[in-house]
């Protein structure tokens, strides 16, 4: 055992960036540039504080997490490879179970998104632990970390409810490789794969996740599990899911703050009009009365 753990050690030495420093807590090591120290407690404390609901969603697992943090494009390529896509934030590689994530300062986002990404990675990591991503559909495994990282998140659903009434939902047979989308075709395969694992959690209860990772471990079979758990095949699933978003999302674009604009606009318009008419109304009634008042004969 001692000698498998030098071993590790010595890999992790070879696989980190020169001037990486390293902060560990609870089987937890984050790999950070000395001057992101600031990010790389943000980064331990958001896997710490999200560590208790995935638990209770997808079962206990203990083994240690590696996160490393990039402060440049040719360092993340360096760890994650040069083949995805410019808008990438983080990536979580299975087969050697890390995840590496560009710094906020490297893609320009806020604490909150960051956090967002960090979680949205974990859980892919968190999930690889029990079943491997790869005999997984890509919707369920972007979907369940959406859906478990952005429970709140309007902004997908009006890119989904947009996708509904423009007749453009991706159909579930094409959410296979998001990397190969573009930007805004990559928001709406995110969108669908969140509102797939809310559907499912909505029907059959928030234990159908945890039940397919247990039927899963079995079987090795998605679509044979999924069958079993649901009663039904993925086509009948698939129109049952579309009936649910357009029944619950279909007007939620209407959010949208340029559809609210569009809506406020003309009527303030109409209410400027009005105010002005009115204002206009009063400055010739009391030219009226200035006039009458002038032409009255003087009494004397």
């Amino acid at each position: 055992m001692p000698k498998l753990i030098i071993l590790f050690l010595f890999a992790v030495c070879n696989f980190l960036p020169a001037g990486q420093k390293v902060l560990t807590a609870d089987n937890i090591h984050i790999y950070y540039p000395e001057q992101r120290k600031q990010i790389a407690v943000i980064t331990l404390n958001t896997i710490q504080n999200k560590l208790p609901q995935i638990r209770r969603f997808l079962g206990e697992n203990y083994r240690p997490v590696h996160v490393y943090i990039t402060d440049s494009q040719a360092t993340f390529e360096q760890l994650a490879g040069s083949h995805l896509p410019y808008w990438t934030a983080a990536v979580t590689i299975s087969p050697k179970q890390i995840i590496v994530l560009k710094s906020p300062g490297l893609i320009n986002t806020t604490l909150r998104q960051y956090r967002e990404t960090v979680e949205h990675e974990f859980i892919h990591l968190y999930q690889g632990f029990f079943i491997p991503l790869n005999i997984t559909p890509a919707w369920f495994n972007e979907g369940l970390a959406n859906y478990t990282s952005r429970p709140y998140d309007i902004q997908s659903r009006i890119i989904l409810s947009r996708a509904i009434i423009k007749n453009r939902i991706i159909p579930l047979s094409k959410l296979v490789n998001f990397l190969e989308y573009n930007h805004l075709q990559a928001a709406l395969a995110y969108a669908e794969s969140s509102s797939l694992i809310e559907f499912l959690v909505v029907v059959y209860g928030e234990r159908i996740i945890r039940d397919i990772f247990s039927d899963m471990a079995m079987t090795k079979d998605f679509s044979v599990t999924l069958q079993c758990l649901t009663d039904t095949d993925i086509d009948i699933l698939e129109f049952r899911w579309k009936k649910y978003i357009i029944s619950r999302y279909r007007w939620i674009f209407l959010l949208d703050i340029q559809y609210i604009l569009w809506l406020i606009i003309p009527l303030l318009v109409i209410i400027v009009y009005f105010i002005k008419a009115c204002r206009n109304k009063k400055i010739v009634q009391q030219w009226n009365i200035e006039d009458n008042n002038e032409n009255e004969p003087l009494i004397e």
